[in-house]
């Protein structure tokens, strides 16, 4: 039977880590009081700002000791003055105890409370662009000269674009009187394949021009064939109605004669181009408008790549000012 008398006593001890401690909950009670002050600061900064003159003034008034002329407790700012007059003796002793008092609000509560009251205002220099109605002033006359050349230049772009406008109009039309005329004058639809226009300046130019297996005129000749003949008569009646000065033009290709009689592609391009005239007289065109008639053998190829290309043998009619 074991000795319970001499047997060892053991003691078990526990340490504490800190941990709870660490985490109590007394800084929570701090950090409460803290926000509430937040939000009561806040809240006064809010009054504040949304509180009219009226307002800001008795509160002013509620900070600072006042009477009315009456003895009684001051509730707005009407009728204040202060509690104590200057000078007085309290207890034997000056009113401020010896001290200088605050001077917070004296002259104008309000200034405390609103920054606005207490801002210097900003000095606005206000300058202002010279008058154009002063002829003396030069600045006002360079203001005035730069906005003329600025309507006058608007001005020529906008003349310049509805000239564009009209000459592609008129370009449009002249091409759909020259397509009804060959219809009228029931031709095959390809030869009016063989009529291009274009722009030149104010002006336009209408070429008749070869095609291939269809020319104008008979090879090395100026005798014309009855289809380019009808041709160039549908085109002098669409410009029988124009008042420009028309000028026509005879072109060859670069193919020469070799039968040494001294008949050269000169020649050909200007008995081409006189038989152009005839025809352009003939359907209606005045006389007095022709401003000329020149033939310019291949000179001026229409196509450079090649010179002995079909479109290179054409008549060329420029008529000017169709379009003012």
């Amino acid at each position: 039977m074991p000795d319970k008398q001499n047997a060892p006593i053991i003691i078990k001890r526990v340490e504490e880590d800190g941990h709870e401690g660490h985490h109590g909950g007394g800084w929570k009670v701090a950090y409460a009081d803290f926000m509430t002050a937040m939000m009561a600061f806040f809240l006064l900064l809010w009054i504040l700002a949304a509180s009219d003159e009226e307002k800001l003034r008795g509160l002013a008034n509620y900070f600072t000791p006042t009477v009315s002329e009456t003895g009684k407790a001051a509730g707005d700012g009407s009728d204040l003055r202060p509690m104590v007059s200057p000078g007085a003796l309290l207890n034997g002793g000056p009113a401020d105890g010896g001290r200088a008092g605050p001077s917070f609000g004296e002259g104008s509560p309000l200034r405390v409370f609103d920054s606005r009251m207490r801002d210097t205002p900003p000095d606005v220099v206000v300058e202002y662009l010279p008058s154009s109605e002063d002829p003396a002033n030069p600045a006002a006359q360079m203001l005035d000269e730069s906005n003329r050349r600025t309507e006058q230049e608007q001005a020529e772009v906008e003349a310049r674009e509805r000239a564009e406008a009209a000459a592609e109009e008129r370009l449009d039309q002249m091409r759909t009187e020259i397509l009804e005329r060959l219809e009228q004058a029931d031709l095959p639809e390809e030869l009016a394949a063989s009529v291009k226009l274009s722009r030149d300046g104010n002006g336009m130019i209408v070429e008749v021009v070869d095609v291939e297996r269809r020319s104008l005129f008979a090879r090395g000749r100026s005798d014309i064939r009855p289809d380019a003949r009808a041709l160039i008569l549908a085109i002098g009646e669409s410009l029988a109605d124009e008042d420009g000065a028309v000028q026509i033009i005879g072109h060859t290709d670069a193919t020469q004669f070799g039968d040494g009689s001294g008949y050269s592609n000169w020649e050909l391009s200007a008995d081409r181009a006189n038989v152009a005239r005839r025809l352009l007289i003939e359907a209606g065109v005045d006389v007095t408008q022709i401003g000329g008639v020149s033939g310019v053998a291949a000179t001026q190829p229409a196509n450079l790549a090649d010179p002995f290309a079909a479109e290179n043998r054409r008549i060329s009619i420029r008529i000017s000012n169709v379009v003012n």
